[in-house]
């Protein structure tokens, strides 16, 4: 275990006496050390001296994107700075409500993270920077749309990851739906994708020959645990209110491979 003796003894509440100097460093250690979601799991494990790989394994997921992006808010935490990326910045940002919302803290360092969720916040909803990242999505969406690679495709809209269904989850609207072919051809014919007012981000491929055998189980899966989304003629039947982190678990347990093509997901279970 890491040498945790430079930090202040924990209590159920987060906070500092006013009577003691404040250091806004170690607060947020001390928050991040009582953080018992993802976050906070993660900043442990990285104490402890754990790759991305082991990080990922602990917890159950065959991938190890998903640590990346909660490094980036952990170091934004730290160091007291402003997340390049406006999708990390708006998990941070959320992040921080829910401390603001949750917990007891010390009166200094409560408005040093209001006053830093608000610029935060400001960076997430820069629409310049957020049209850089969405570009760069569907860049690497084409590129693995032009494998052709057979199996199930799960996409999603620029606006459902902005507006979650669910934000404390991080669960939203995604299309589960599977390419025999080309998924150009399997998208286009199907109607579902091409008169959308947005671009679509592919997030995952889940590779498999028996494809359509493959969405059933999925689609089988996402209906039991209730993650089944609003049936409408324009939506169809592929769209869910689902996370990437949830599919992830579906492909492991069906032994398929997990292929990350980007990664948003905001859940901090």
């Amino acid at each position: 275990m890491s040498d945790q003796s430079h930090l202040p003894a924990l209590t159920a509440q987060a906070t500092t006496s006013t009577d003691e100097p404040y250091d806004r460093h170690r607060a947020v250690e001390q928050l991040l050390l009582q953080d018992e979601s993802l976050t906070g799991r993660i900043y442990q494990y990285e104490l402890d001296g754990k790759t991305p790989a082991e990080i990922a394994e602990a917890e159950g997921n065959k991938g190890a994107a998903f640590v990346y992006n909660y490094r980036l808010q952990i170091e934004a935490l730290l160091k007291w700075e402003v997340p390049t990326s406006p999708w990390a910045a708006r998990s941070l940002a959320a992040k921080m409500r829910r401390w603001l919302k949750t917990l007891d803290l010390d009166a200094r360092f409560r408005d040093d993270l209001l006053a830093f969720e608000a610029t935060v916040q400001s960076r997430a909803e820069d629409s310049e920077a957020q049209a850089v990242e969405v570009d760069q999505a569907v860049a690497k969406s084409k590129q693995a749309e032009d494998d052709g690679t057979p199996g199930v495709y799960v996409y999603t809209l620029p606006h459902y990851l902005k507006h979650r269904v669910d934000e404390e989850t991080g669960k939203t609207l995604l299309k589960v739906g599977h390419s025999a072919k080309d998924v150009y051809y399997r998208t286009g014919s199907a109607g579902r994708l091409t008169a959308l007012p947005e671009e679509p981000i592919l997030l995952r491929v889940y590779p498999s020959v028996e494809s359509a055998a493959t969405e059933k189980q999925f689609h089988a899966w996402l209906s039991a645990a209730d993650h089944a989304g609003t049936r409408t003629r324009r939506a169809g039947a592929e769209w869910f209110v689902t996370s990437t982190k949830f599919l992830d678990r579906i492909a492991e347990s069906l032994e398929l491979e997990v292929r990350v093509i980007n990664e948003f997901d905001s859940g901090d279970a």
